[in-house]
């Protein structure tokens, strides 16, 4: 009943809506003439979107479709994809720290596993060609026509892992007509520089080719430390390694995080005296380290269009490079702050200010990211009434990555590295038939077949003990797609589509192995052996030979779906319209991790596969679109329900369990000692962890989501938009609690990751889904002054809100009553997973010349300086994860020739 009210409200308000509009037109619009249009000052520009695969009118598409200019992009500072997050309604973007990759999430619909084994729910697309890995989408953003981001399923034009919708940067062509340039410059905050350029150049009538490029430095806006009484000190230089001392051993309630008070292994973890006294933190340079930005790219394309001919082909050569420390995880100390000491404190009583952005660490970043990008579109007119169009993509990714884990919260230290080998290659072909667009069928039909290979060669090191190396040479997925939409003309303002698109998948994993080194097989020094491992190279780990056991990864899975789109769309009027859809969204399962774990005291061989089951989609869409005030004001008005199944969830956690030989620990995880001050070791049951994908069975996704842009007088305009969404998980999901487990419930690790504790059963039905506010509003405003011979001076004012929501899909704060958690309530609201209500705002006043030769702006992005966590990674009573940039502000310059 519920679902049928709020489906009646939506049409009764879109039908309302269409008759307002009509009003407001005079006359159905039928009157307006051209003269008059032409004469208007204040009507807007018309936008063309390729969201059907060809151009049409933004305000005559029948889908929910945002399009960012290059002039837009430039006045919001966007740098690349995550930086849109804010334009486009219903849209998210994160970065996960570990992967160095983007999670964007669309109306509430996201992926969480970023790798190799993941794919996204929002595809991206470069020119039409869809990218695959979600690194690829933090290169760097510049000269392009425009971005546009459609929400709702795109699989029947789009293709896989469109489930909720896609982005398209389509980059600026060459231009056949004339000869032109330009060059522009940032200087900014943390010692920012930007520089940027194009330079378009027609060799001939029918031949042109385009160079543009960016590069972007930046010192790091977090505040680092190097920790020489972290355990792995092999990363130090001798200047930290030989800080001041100031306590001659641990437990004396000295320094000012855990690692200098609390080190219940510092006191004997080798035989070098020197190295046993705790010592003062370093500050790091801010140049290199976590959080900067060193980064470049350039491009070439090429637009080849014979004036006599039947085609156009468009080439584009593109290579990216991010040479930087990557980033890190903080401390969310705006939510910890006033926390009483007996739940933990605040930041300032275990790190050494209270301040977010901070990190303290023991191994200095690293993030190698190499991308070439290659791609082509042909189209080629056949006959009159029928086109051709060929896309073709190739993608070469390379990796290297650093990072430290546990920074400085924990004592068992942990770091993750990717080597050199580690990266995918993608290939993709589309060949497409299209009808003209005179006649009452428009169609377009076509085939798309994709490949990729990715190869991982990285490690996880836990210094005191086990160690995971990933040796994956051959993890690809091949895919086969056919597909068609038709646009039938029932009478001159009624029009139905229909889309259909078959989809056939394999992902397979050939060669893939996972090698452990550890104490209790001597690849590792040992317990208490700090001075053997500080003696050791940085690289000692690198070496896949010397791991003293490994398991298969081989693995294999196949999977096919048939989507569809089924539309109807209504002119009320020649500026007015009314449409709707129902359409389904695939995406394929996975092959996961497969483990093969050895059993340390009877040798068996338990194996263990993480296989996921696809996630499909099921939306009903119903929109209006109108241009009012002479055409000085679009409205684009949409309510949209989805029915989610099978969502796919990553995270860590055990997937059973076997006996290893591990130190017996106390109840404050110090380990038991003997006689000779060794650990004593015995066979214990321990989990098998690993980073996994599960499938929450079904959610329900509904909102409403209002644009507009308005022109009111020649030299002003303002535009935004205001979205209500809900969307929440409606089926029974029953599993393991991992928000935490250890802080809530006082468990050690090992009880918290036992899939068969008991105490951590839940059901997360009614939760609410990640980075889901109810309500967004974002509104902009641009005035220009007209100075006469003296120019121009153009102020631009943006502030963006969005309403409390939550970081991850526990929903710590709604379980208070059915978990049995020993932390009192009132501790809670200082960890728990909500994210407060925020309101961010950016300006920029800009002077141009009369002649608009060059230009001079001054900007602030973030002005109210917003703490925003984007990924949350909580564990041990700490909030930690990823958090937008802090106020930033600058100056741009720039010149045309």
């Amino acid at each position: 009943m519920h679902k049928r009210n709020a489906l009646s409200l939506a049409i009764a308000m879109a039908c309302a809506f269409s008759a307002v509009a009509q009003q407001a037109d005079g006359n159905n619009g039928t009157e307006t003439t051209t003269a008059q249009t032409t004469a208007n000052e204040t009507a807007l520009e018309i936008i063309s979107v390729t969201a059907t695969k060809r151009k049409t009118k933004l305000m005559e598409t029948p889908v929910a479709i945002s399009a960012l200019s290059e002039s837009q992009l430039q006045q919001h500072g966007v740098n690349n994809v995550v930086d849109i997050a804010n334009l486009v309604p219903g849209l998210d973007i994160s970065v996960s720290s570990e992967q160095a990759a983007p999670v964007i999430t669309m109306r509430g619909i996201r992926s969480t596993n970023i790798t190799e084994l993941g794919d996204p729910a929002v595809g991206v697309h470069l020119d039409g060609i869809y990218s695959p890995r979600m690194q690829g989408a933090l290169a760097l953003m510049y000269d392009v026509e425009r971005v546009e981001a459609l929400r709702g399923p795109q699989g029947t034009l789009f293709g896989r892992n469109s489930t909720v919708g896609s982005i398209n940067v389509l980059t600026a062509k060459p231009e056949l007509d004339s000869t032109y340039g330009s060059v522009n410059t940032e200087l900014g905050r943390f010692n920012a520089v930007s520089t940027g350029g194009v330079f378009n150049l027609p060799i001939s009538d029918d031949f042109a080719v385009r160079f543009s490029g960016k590069t972007l430095k930046r010192d790091s806006y977090v505040e680092g430390y190097w920790d020489p009484n972290q355990y792995d000190t092999r990363y130090l230089p001798e200047g930290v390694l030989n800080a001041e001392v100031i306590s001659e051993n641990s437990y004396q309630g000295i320094g000012q995080t855990l690692t200098q008070r609390e080190n219940w292994w510092i006191d004997a973890a080798g035989t070098d005296p020197e190295a046993q006294k705790v010592r003062a933190l370093t500050p790091a340079d801010k140049g290199d380290f976590y959080n900067n930005a060193n980064e470049h790219s350039f491009r070439v394309s090429t637009l080849w269009a014979p004036s006599a001919g039947r085609f156009s082909n468009h080439t584009v050569f593109q290579y990216y490079k991010n040479d930087s420390a990557g980033s890190v995880e903080m401390v969310n100390c705006e939510k910890l702050r006033g926390r009483p000491a007996e739940f933990g404190g605040d930041c300032s009583t275990f790190l050494p200010s209270d301040n977010t952005y901070q990190a303290v660490v023991n191994v200095p970043g690293k993030l190698e990211l190499d991308i070439t990008y290659l791609r082509n579109t042909l189209n080629y007119e056949l006959t009159d009434e029928l086109n051709l169009v060929w896309l073709a993509g190739f993608e070469d990714m390379q990796r290297q990555s650093a990072q430290d884990i546990e920074v400085g919260l924990d004592v068992w230290d942990g770091a993750m590295f990717f080597l050199d080998g580690t990266g995918a290659r993608s290939y993709s072909t589309e060949l497409q038939l299209q009808s003209d667009e005179l006649g009452d069928l428009v169609w377009i039909a076509g085939v798309n077949l994709f490949h990729e290979k990715t190869t991982t060669v990285g490690y996880y090191d836990n210094p005191m003990d086990d160690k995971a190396f990933w040796d994956q040479p051959d993890r690809s997925t091949n895919a086969f797609a056919a597909f068609g939409q038709a646009t039938y003309n029932l009478s001159e303002d009624l029009h139905l589509t229909l889309g259909y698109r078959f989809s056939d998948e394999t992902k397979e994993d050939k060669g893939g192995r996972t090698l452990r080194c550890s104490n209790a097989d001597g690849c590792a020094p040992g317990w208490f052996n700090r001075t053997i491992l500080s003696e050791l190279p940085t690289n000692a780990f690198e070496n896949p030979a010397i791991y003293q056991s490994s398991f298969a990864n081989d693995n294999k899975g196949s999977w096919q779906n048939s989507d569809f789109r089924l539309g109807l769309d209504y002119d009320f009027s020649e500026n007015t319209m009314l449409y709707g859809y129902v359409a389904s969204g695939f995406k394929a399962g996975g092959i996961g991790d497969v483990f093969e774990v050895v059993n340390d005291r009877t040798g068996e061989v338990q194996r263990f596969e993480t296989q996921f089951e696809p996630e499909q989609v099921l939306t009903y869409e119903l929109g209006t679109k109108t241009s009012l005030l002479d055409n000085s004001l679009n409205l684009q008005a949409v309510f949209f329900y989805t029915d989610y199944q099978d969502m796919q969830y990553a995270s860590v956690g055990s997937i059973g369990n076997v006996e290893r030989l591990a130190a017996i620990e106390n109840p404050d995880g110090s380990p038991v000692l003997d006689g000779n001050g060794q650990p004593v070791l015995d066979f214990q049951n321990m989990p098998v962890i690993a980073y996994y994908t599960q499938n929450v069975p079904g959610s329900t996704i509904k909102g409403l989501e209002l644009e507009f842009d308005w022109k009111p007088y020649p030299s002003g305009r303002i535009s935004g938009y205001v979205t209500w969404t809900d969307a929440r998980i409606t089926d029974d999901w029953i599993t393991k609690w991992d928000y935490d487990p250890e802080y809530l419930f006082n468990l050690s690790y090992e009880e918290s990751i036992d899939p068969e504790n008991t105490l951590l059963t839940t059901n997360l039905k009614g939760n609410q889904l990640a980075m889901v506010p109810k309500y967004s509003a974002n509104l902009s405003y641009t005035h220009s002054f007209d100075l006469a011979d003296y120019g121009y001076i153009h102020g631009w004012f943006n502030v963006n809100w969005k309403d409390k929501s939550y970081n991850t899909i526990w929903n710590l704060d709604k379980h208070l009553d059915d978990m049995d958690f020993v932390v009192p309530d009132e501790a809670l609201a200082y960890i728990d997973d909500s994210r407060d209500a925020f309101t961010s705002v950016n300006a920029s006043l800009k002077y141009e010349p009369k002649d608009q030769v060059w230009f001079a702006e001054l900007f602030i992005s973030n002005a109210t300086n917003e703490v925003v966590q984007q990924w949350s990674n909580t564990g041990k009573g700490f909030p930690k994860g990823s958090f937008g940039m802090p106020r930033y502000y600058g100056v741009r310059a720039g010149f045309n020739f």
